[in-house]
């Protein structure tokens, strides 16, 4: 059963994606072409926009009120904390390669050979289920899942989700995610931002899966579970923030940099979005990050994606904090 769902994904991908693959593959930009337009978040007048900020010095551990990390000495441009910009997103997906690797999650990593050959002509490109993490996959799904379009009154706003359908529901939760970065522009009269950590907020279902970098497979994923019957149920009725791709690069672990990187994010989630949970997904074997979570008051909330095509995915801790 497993190999003939393996083989229908084969069929189906390259029909629904069309030439979108080959273009990934064939146009990679360049690490470092991006230019600066990162919007610091002390910029925003809105009180509301501004509340980690404006919270205690212990609150925001290494960050001060201006937004800039605390740092020994005086020397160079400060880092500041930052709402990511479109063209900010390709520096952005090289840390977040550095940071988790090329193999960080995959779908099933016990795939025969024989299933990853059938599965490599449709979707070898993709990074969280195929294994075959690539930066341009990271780009593009960072592309396709963030905010777009906006004004500068506009950043940070709450996605719509009042009187939405499934459909619409669905689309919400592709187009949601607002990146923030702790960075600068890189020295020397060099394009593009130094950042040093990264975090992703988005709306979700809260079915326990994890999403996928481009956000086109989770639809076909969740029909797919809801045409063989399987109960996946989800905790809450309606989409939820989700905290996801929170990565700090190693030079500067040990500062509390995670941390207030999540603290930010529960503090938008919360003041600015106006909700009272956010979810998140942690390898369980990733001890620093879930010690992390547990320590900032995250629960197991008990379920799991498990398919049965999800393979070690399904050992992926699913964790939620009332804010």
């Amino acid at each position: 059963m497993r190999s003939l769902l393996v083989l229908l994904l084969a069929t189906m991908l390259p029909l629904i994606c069309g030439a979108s693959f080959i273009n990934h593959q064939h146009h990679q930009p360049k690490c470092g072409s991006s230019s600066l337009h990162l919007v610091p978040i002390a910029s925003f007048t809105d009180p509301v926009k501004r509340t980690f900020l404006d919270a205690p010095d212990s609150f925001r551990t290494c960050i001060d009120e201006n937004g800039q990390l605390r740092s020994d000495d005086d020397v160079g441009t400060p880092f500041v904390l930052s709402i990511a910009e479109e063209d900010d997103l390709p520096d952005i997906s090289q840390l977040t390669i550095n940071a988790f690797g090329a193999d960080a999650i995959t779908l099933s990593k016990n795939l025969s050979p024989i299933e990853q050959a059938l599965i490599s002509p449709g979707i070898g490109a993709l990074n969280a289920y195929s294994g075959m993490v690539a930066y341009t996959e990271v780009l593009s799904g960072l592309r396709q899942r963030m905010i777009k379009g906006v004004d500068m009154k506009d950043l940070l706003a709450a996605p719509r989700v009042m009187h939405i359908n499934d459909a619409e529901a669905e689309d919400v939760a592709a187009k949601s995610s607002v990146i923030l970065a702790l960075g600068r522009k890189k020295s020397g009269g060099n394009v593009g931002i130094d950042a040093i950590a990264t975090v992703e907020l988005r709306l979700q279902p809260t079915d326990a899966k994890i999403p996928i970098s481009e956000p086109w497979f989770d639809k076909i994923e969740r029909s797919i579970a809801k045409a063989l019957n399987m109960n996946v149920q989800p905790k809450d009725m309606h989409l939820q923030p989700y905290l996801s791709n929170l990565c700090v690069d190693e030079s500067v672990r040990g500062r509390q940099i995670g941390k207030a990187m999540c603290r930010c994010v529960e503090k938008i989630a919360k003041d600015t979005w106006g909700y009272e949970k956010i979810y998140l997904h942690v390898d369980l074997e990733n001890v620093a990050a879930l010690n992390l979570y547990k320590s900032e008051g995250y629960v197991d909330v008990g379920s799991r994606w498990n398919p049965f095509w999800a393979g070690q995915a399904a050992e992926i801790g699913y964790y939620y904090k009332n804010l």
